[in-house]
């Protein structure tokens, strides 16, 4: 038979700060939104990774909706991140960084196929 908490504890419940729930029950300090990040990736990849992934998504699937230019995808992406870089908890920002970034090297590219292998303004 599993023990019951009143078992285990005696007639007293353990303090808050040592249980499951403790990271959404304080108060202004804590943000669901970090308790829930924190749990994601504890348990699978890194952020900069997820926002590689996140990044990847988004240039492919602007650029399939687009007039298969990689331009708007670019400026989507480096707005993305650097609202993200903002927003998010510092543990998590390395997330927007990776977004920002591409976004930065497919707006070089997109710069550089234009102005050199195309040749044309």
């Amino acid at each position: 038979m599993t023990p019951t908490l009143m078992q285990i504890y005696g007639s007293t419940a353990p303090p808050l700060n040592e249980s499951a729930v403790s990271c959404f029950a304080q108060g202004t300090e804590g943000t669901m939104s970090q308790c829930v990040l924190d749990g994601v990736f504890s348990a699978g990849p890194s952020p900069a990774l997820i926002g590689l992934g996140i990044g990847g998504v988004m240039v492919s699937s602007f650029y399939i909706a687009g007039d298969q230019s990689v331009v708007v995808p670019a400026v989507m992406l480096i707005l993305f991140g650097g609202i993200l870089i903002g927003m998010l908890p510092p543990q998590f920002v390395g997330l927007a960084y990776s977004l920002t970034a591409i976004g930065v090297a497919v707006a070089v590219f997109s710069m550089w196929t234009r102005f050199t292998a195309a040749g044309g303004f």
